[in-house]
């Protein structure tokens, strides 16, 4: 979610070494050389607030589906009842349709999908942007510096949130638990969680640095193999009592540190050295290639599961934080999205902010828009009650009430509907936290 501009340079030096560089390549130097020169031309040109318009879009997909799957966790509660032990009207006429179930299934799956793709984008460029400059004099004072605004504009954004939540508690109508310290502490737990992978980002930059590229990637894996088989655990094996779940509770914690995975092997990849221009096509189909490959597999399984109404499969695939498909389906469209070419000692994740630039008005608004991913986290889970049991439940009724009365293709219908208000909602929010949120922020001069 942080941005990290390129370095500027001067632009007269970039002509000089565009001249320089052409004149090398006459004399036989390497094309890695070339390559590095044509980079550093390239960075004198481009702005420092530049970005890859393709991630952004990700950005705004991911909330999109963080609101989707908010919105329809009350039907996928009731589709996902046991038939064996009775299920309500509705939840009966859901979950005995294999192609609504499916959709829920693939539904359930986009809260931690929007998650790990909120912290794999930041760590993709947060992480080598900090492991660049840490064997530089000042990295620490620097580091410091820029860790401390980072979590100001986290401390800030929620500080606003509370501001306008218990004016509208006083004013407007009672939101629930506003006045509990818990909504502000656990309550917004992702927030917190990204404000702590925030600080320790400076320190864990310095170590990955150090270690060389082949071993960061394989303690890295090794890492994301024994994750899936805990989390694989808590799913199918283990699951507690998620409602009475506390702190000391171990599996509480297991989103936390899965979290912080996604965070670091993402960092990891933006590490990477960056692929040939003439390598590029060949990297990015390969990319595409396994994203649509697991793609494929998870809707498979979703659909036959839902064929087979297998309702505790569809629950335990989509359990919590824990899902593997999700955090696979994440690393993937951020290794496709963020692709971008250039060899030599540039890596991929300084290369993806000139791959994907783009100065349209299209592009613009969705970094606009996607740039309120931090207050609509907040919002959520504050505004949850207002937005979700009256506001979004209100413009469902009546086709809940089709639904439950056995309509044709009410579950269809269903599903359209919670789509467009999900998007509607997430518009809105995005809209008003660009209209109050981000100027508060550049006013305290904590913003771009």
């Amino acid at each position: 979610m942080e941005s990290e501009g390129l370095p500027m340079a001067n632009a007269d030096s970039g002509r000089a070494n565009s001249r320089r560089m052409a004149d090398v390549g006459a004399d036989g130097v390497s094309r890695d050389g070339n390559l590095r020169a044509a980079h550093t031309a390239r960075a004198a040109h481009t702005p420092r607030a530049v970005r890859n318009v393709r991630v952004e879009a990700m950005r705004l997909a991911a909330i999109v589906g963080i609101s989707l799957f908010h919105t329809m966790m009350p039907w996928t509660a009731q589709a996902l009842c046991d038939p064996a032990a009775g299920c309500s009207q509705i939840g009966d006429m859901l979950g005995s349709d294999p192609t609504v179930l499916a959709v829920l299934g693939i539904i359930a799956l986009m809260g931690a999908w929007g998650n790990h793709v909120f912290f794999m984008i930041s760590g993709f460029y947060l992480i080598p942007s900090l492991a660049r400059r840490s064997k530089q004099a000042g990295y620490w004072h620097d580091a410091l510096r820029g860790t401390v605004r980072r979590v100001l504009v986290i401390a800030v954004s929620v500080v606003l949130v509370a501001v306008v939540a218990l004016a509208f508690d006083a004013w407007v109508m009672p939101l629930v638990n506003v006045h509990l310290v818990w909504q502000w502490t656990l309550g917004i737990e992702f927030v917190w969680l990204y404000a702590a992978f925030v600080a320790v980002a400076p320190v864990l930059a310095c170590l990955l640095r150090r270690v060389p590229a082949r071993i960061r990637v394989a303690v890295a894996c090794m890492l994301v193999v024994a994750l899936v088989m805990v989390n694989g655990y808590v799913a199918f094996v283990s699951p507690g009592d998620a409602a009475t779940r506390g702190l000391t509770d171990w599996r509480k914690w297991m989103s936390a540190i899965t979290y912080a995975v996604s965070f670091a092997i993402a960092g990891v990849a933006g590490m990477s050295g960056a692929p040939r221009p003439a390598d590029l096509p060949r990297w990015r189909h390969r990319w595409m290639k396994a994203l649509v490959a697991v793609a494929a597999v998870v809707l498979t399984v979703e659909a036959v599961a839902a064929i087979r109404r297998d309702v505790t499969l569809i629950a335990q695939l989509s359990y919590k934080s824990t899902s593997a498909a999700s955090m696979a389906l994440a690393f993937l469209l951020v290794m496709v999205c963020a692709s971008g070419s250039g060899g030599g000692s540039v890596d991929l994740a300084r290369a993806s902010r000139e791959a994907g630039a783009s100065g349209s008005v299209a592009a613009r608004a969705v970094a606009w828009l996607a740039s309120g991913i931090l207050g609509f986290y907040i919002v959520q889970s504050v505004f949850g009650t207002v937005a979700m049991d009256i506001v979004i439940q209100g413009l469902l009724a009546d086709v809940t009430r089709w639904a439950a009365s056995g309509g044709g293709a009410a579950g269809l219908w269903l599903l359209a509907e919670g789509t467009a208000v999900s998007v509607g909602y997430v518009v809105v929010v995005a809209v008003l936290d660009g209209l109050i949120r981000r100027p508060v922020l550049r006013m305290l001069r904590l913003g771009r």
